[in-house]
């Protein structure tokens, strides 16, 4: 739990849902009584009462587990909860904000987040596009992160040249500013004065220019409208570019499906679709 004092007095939470234990969300957003399980051998304060007359973050919300989403609409309708194993309620005044690397409406359609609960946490949206969408963004993220990477690692790194910049620009960045910040930090422990493309390592891109080049030479230039062929070809890339990223997260499809921006639905229909095993 990530706890600082906020101007109003009261304190910030935060939660990665995403991170919670299988079986455990309960209890880590409400807490429990001693006694109340096996295991139980003190009383424990949730997330949402440690937030009391303050502010809860619960970041990937939409991998909360269906059957706790109902208690948290209960506690934002009531403003009250009970610690497991207890009966007493308590108050629980919060502003509660939420984060999600998806389009949560999407995730309600398939069906694993409750329509009400997203009707009742969609007071007000504030939607960030991804970094490949707001590149004018990367020079002052890039220095930002070589300041904090310079303090946490003790190192003197002084910027970037012209050809780190223009790779960092040119790449399309599927993991978002999360891998941005990884980047950055792997960078600076391999330079010593300036980061240069070398240090970035970043080939996707060259990679995917590659595997369009490849599918264009083995075209058969039959007697076929464009439409076909563009049809044809875009279906072979995106069977590549799925496959590439499971590969990439050791066959699992559901960290593949964030990586690529889809939900999991759309993932199982494509591999479907496109006969991936």
């Amino acid at each position: 739990m990530e706890t600082v004092k906020q101007p109003s007095g009261g304190p910030w939470v935060a939660i990665d849902c995403g991170a919670i234990p299988e079986g455990l969300p309960e209890s880590e957003l409400f807490g429990y009584q001693k006694g109340a399980f096996t295991g139980a051998f003190s009383m424990k304060i949730g997330k949402f009462e440690a937030a009391k007359d303050g502010t809860l973050l619960m970041d990937e919300i939409s991998n909360l587990p269906v059957s706790s989403q109902g208690k948290i609409l209960r506690t934002l309708q009531e403003k009250k909860i009970c610690r497991l194993g207890s009966t007493k309620p308590l108050n629980v005044d919060i502003r509660l904000l939420v984060a999600c690397n998806k389009d949560l409406k999407t995730v309600v359609e398939s069906g694993v987040f409750r329509e009400d609960l997203f009707y009742r946490l969609n007071e007000f949206t504030i939607s960030v596009p991804p970094l490949r969408e707001r590149k004018k963004d990367i020079p002052y993220l890039a220095k930002r992160f070589l300041d904090i990477t310079n303090i946490a690692l003790h190192k003197s790194v002084k910027g970037f040249s012209e050809s780190a910049l223009r790779a960092l620009l040119a790449y399309s960045w599927p993991g978002n500013v999360r891998q941005f910040r990884s980047i950055i930090r792997r960078a600076v422990l391999l330079a010593d004065d300036l980061i240069t493309d070398k240090h970035l390592e970043i080939h996707q891109d060259s990679s995917f220019n590659r595997l369009t080049t490849s599918l264009i030479q083995k075209m058969r230039w039959e007697e076929q409208s464009l439409k076909t062929i563009v049809k044809k070809r875009s279906e072979a890339l995106e069977r590549e570019i799925i496959l590439s990223a499971i590969e990439y997260t050791g066959g699992n499809k559901a960290q593949a499906a964030r990586l690529l921006q889809i939900d999991y639905k759309t993932i199982h229909t494509k591999i479907k679709k496109l006969a991936i095993s």
